[in-house]
């Protein structure tokens, strides 16, 4: 696998459409004339999603982006500004694409890049903060995450 891009997404991309880099352009090979390419992407669970990468079809600047798709991948995974997401081609077999998503969390005071994984709620943190009913009072606690 060839890492295509890697991107910590913006409130446009999350509420909008991804702003691709313009170099990763020649990586969803659309033919001439062409202003967009529908394809397949598979995430790290296995699911497959439908993306299309568009492209200005005036001008030098192509500013190529996902649209159709990625709201609904964005919506279903949970996917938040902030989060980074990295995606994938296998350069071996004929468009085959694989994107993964990660958040960012504080682990023992340091941050650090998780995974979302599929059982865990997709606001979860590695500190998780409770506050009990009866007393009212705040509780603070380290959550473990499972290795990804």
């Amino acid at each position: 696998m060839k890492i295509l891009f890697t991107k910590v997404l913006t409130n446009t991309d999350v509420e909008k459409r991804l702003a691709v880099p313009n170099n990763s352009l020649k990586h969803f090979e659309l033919e001439n004339g062409n202003c967009s390419k529908s394809f397949e992407v598979k995430d790290e669970n296995g699911s497959t999603w439908n993306f299309r990468c568009y492209v200005r079809n005036d001008g030098a600047y192509k500013k190529p982006v996902l649209s159709s798709g990625w709201r609904q991948f964005v919506l279903n995974k949970g996917v938040h500004q902030g989060d980074l997401i990295t995606l994938y081609k296998d350069v071996e077999a004929e468009a085959s694409y694989k994107i993964e998503v990660q958040r960012k969390i504080k682990l023992l005071g340091k941050e650090c890049w998780s995974s979302l994984e599929p059982d865990q709620p997709t606001g979860a943190t590695a500190q998780v903060q409770t506050t009990n009913r009866r007393n009212r009072r705040s509780y603070s606690s380290l959550a473990v995450l499972p290795d990804v």
